[in-house]
Formats: structure tokens, sequence, C-alpha cells
């Protein structure tokens, strides 16, 4: 017969109760440990879903996706069957523009968050930069140009906002390169053209300003002077 403080085993054996409570507890540490790792805690709100039913194949995933705004995140179709591949969305805060590329999307937040998602092998990945000098004015978040694409892809995004031009790579986010609007000038994103892989936008300065820098120019590799 067990005392109060002793648990029969199987074959008779008493365990005493506290091995038993210990067992138990380190057994709920280990299965709060494992939920832990499953969920991970996303520094910048990511929930990142990657669509079981429309797992591309390899030279598939390499393509540009179809992208729509949606629900207040970033939703990836594949360009043949329109299935769904991934959703990308972040806690408290949606996108404003996005852009697709050969094997990632790219995308600008409210926050002034800019981010790179791409499926690779399977595996979905986001890479975050910070747009530096962003205003977060209405005008420029209803600006069509802020996010734009340069060069042969892959190449880089630049962001451009009145005071500055970023470029970051495509790939990884790392940084190309950045110009400033100059004194007395600013570039306005809402007035951007192309020609070939040179971007083109206009740029307001001070009244005797020769025309000439009014226009600013940029490839992927760098700002023209």
């Amino acid at each position: 017969m067990a005392t109060a403080d002793t648990v029969h085993g199987g074959r008779g054996t008493p365990f005493p109760a506290s091995l038993v409570l210990l067992l138990t507890t380190l057994l709920l540490v280990l299965l709060m440990a494992a939920a832990a790792r499953h969920v991970q805690h996303a520094p910048f709100g990511d929930r990142l879903t990657l669509h079981a039913a429309a797992r591309p194949a390899l030279s598939a995933a390499a393509r540009a996706p179809r992208l729509r705004l949606a629900r207040g995140g970033l939703e990836a179709y594949d360009p043949d069957t329109g299935a769904r591949r991934w959703t990308y969305a972040r806690d408290g805060h949606r996108p404003l523009q996005a852009r697709p590329a050969r094997g990632a999307a790219v995308a600008l937040w409210d926050d002034g968050l800019v981010t790179g998602t791409a499926l690779h092998h399977g595996t979905l990945s986001v890479w975050h930069r910070g747009a530096p000098g962003w205003p977060g004015t209405p005008a420029v978040r209803r600006a069509s140009g802020v996010l734009q694409l340069l060069g042969p892809q892959p190449g880089a995004v630049a962001v451009v906002t009145p005071r500055l031009v970023t470029a970051y790579a495509l790939g990884d986010g790392g940084l190309r390169w950045h110009r400033g609007a100059g004194a007395g000038c600013a570039f306005d994103p809402s007035r951007t053209a192309r020609r070939t892989d040179v971007l083109l936008i206009a740029r307001h300065c001070a009244p005797g300003t020769p025309w000439t820098s009014r226009i600013a120019a940029f490839s992927a590799d760098r700002p023209f002077a």
C-alpha cells in the first residue's frame, strides 16, 4: 500500500511523490520550450505563411509572382496557375506599395520599413531595412513612385523620399548607395520616368537653379551626377 508521499509504478515499485512532481515539471518545461521554438518571436511583427497547395517548382519560384495588397498584408500568386504561393503580414502595419521581382517581392510599409520577401527551396525568408528620411506624410504615402526597381534583375530597389534616394540590393537588402537632394532641393516621387535601365526623378529646387539640376538620374549601380 502506497504511503502519502509515494506512488507505485507499474510493477508495484514505489516512487516518491516529489520525484513524480519533478518529472511532470520537467515535461511541462520541455513542452513550453518546444512551443516557443515553433512560434518564435518576430521582432518586426512578421507573419509569414507558405501555402502548401501552391508550392511551386524551383524553376517557377524564380519567376516574379503576381502581388496583391489585401487584408493588411501582401499576397503572392503563381503567375501561371493563379494559386496563392505565400502571404506576408506585419502586426499593426500595412504595405503601401509592392513590386514583384524575379524570385522575390519588395514592399514599402506605412512605418517606412522596406522588406524583401523571397521563396527559396520551399522556405520563405524576409529582409528588413528602414528607409532613411521617411517623412510619412500623406503626399509621400500616396506617391506612386516611392518604391522603384532598378536595373536588370537581380538588381536593386530604390526608395525615393523628398530628401534622399536610397538603393538596396534585391537579394539581401544590402545598401548599394544613397544620394541627397541637395540644399534647397527636394525629389518628387510622384514624377518619375525611365530610359532603359535609368530612372529619372524630378527635383524641385529654389528659383534660379539651372534646369539641368531639376532632373536626377539613377541606375542600379550608382546615382549619376
